[in-house]
């Protein structure tokens, strides 16, 4: 199975009568030439690296900067409190987003998903679920696949490098692969799926890739919880029947274009944006930039 866009995917499984996961799982067989069972097998290991990551997080560790860490923490000790105005679901991704994101800064294992900047998006999301409502383990590697065929048509078509898109490419196209992946734990349809996803990246767009100092911490971690909270929001609004009014692959291609016009200062440069405001100055000197 082949697939280059959105309207692809939907069609293979109009055709094949398969559910969106599968249709991905036998394209990713057919391209690497694997087996049913190492394709499944190389997934699950990918949620199980997930899940150990946030069972490892060290609230007591700071990046080699010292601009990251402990946040997580001071997250989960807010929900702790009840304070938190939103749902015990949203509140516990946006704990799990930070902490992934904190544990990429300090050098521990996570998973590039689909970049190291933007890691805490979907382990956030899916990891919340599991937690929350039980979720059989299988459905949650099945929503995985999900992502990893949005994200593998928004890679072909424009771009998941913040060097290349900004920060759209990185953080809205993690947002997008995880709402997709919620509306189908949900029960949504494909049709649904490709909505969330659709409406998860138009929030995204023209965001700019500043990281301070080079360095994928500030303000790359709290854009993290950003994204997560995105993708929760836009996989209730598809849930509820309401739709993007761009299809999903001209969102795509309009992540592409504005990617293109983007100033190189905005993509991952340090060169503009909050990367060089007076605050980012002062946290540079700090570290002997």
């Amino acid at each position: 199975m082949v697939y280059h866009a959105i309207a692809d995917l939907l069609k293979l499984c109009e055709e094949t009568k398969k559910p969106l996961w599968e249709v991905v799982l036998q394209a990713d067989m057919e391209s690497r030439q694997v087996s049913r069972e190492d394709s499944y097998h190389t997934m699950e290991s990918m949620y199980t690296a997930m899940r150990q990551a946030d069972q490892n997080y060290d609230k007591s560790l700071r990046s080699s900067s010292g601009m990251s860490g402990g946040d997580g923490e001071k997250m989960r000790a807010f929900n702790e409190s009840g304070k938190n105005l939103c749902s015990d679901f949203t509140a516990l991704a946006m704990e799990k987003a930070l902490k992934m994101a904190e544990s990429n800064a300090c050098m521990r294992r996570i998973v590039a998903a689909p970049t190291a900047g933007s890691c805490g998006v979907i382990p956030a999301v899916f990891l919340s679920y599991e937690d929350m409502f039980a979720s059989n383990r299988d459905e949650i590697v099945h929503a995985l696949f999900i992502a990893a065929g949005i994200g593998a048509v928004i890679a072909e078509n424009a771009s998941i490098a913040g060097a290349f898109g900004g920060c759209q490419a990185e953080i809205g196209s993690a947002s997008a692969m995880a709402a997709a992946g919620l509306v189908y734990l949900q029960g949504g349809d494909e049709h649904q799926m490709m909505q969330a996803a659709a409406l998860a990246l138009k929030n995204m767009l023209g965001l700019a890739c500043d990281p301070v100092g080079g360095l994928v911490e500030v303000p790359c971690i709290k854009r993290n919880v950003a994204g997560t909270v995105n993708a929760i929001s836009s996989a209730q609004l598809a849930m509820a029947g309401i739709e993007s009014a761009i299809s999903p692959d001209d969102v795509i291609d309009s992540m592409y274009r504005i990617g293109n016009i983007m100033p190189h200062a905005l993509k991952e440069t340090s060169e503009g944006g909050l990367a060089t405001s007076e605050s980012a100055r002062k946290l540079c000197k700090n570290l002997g930039n």
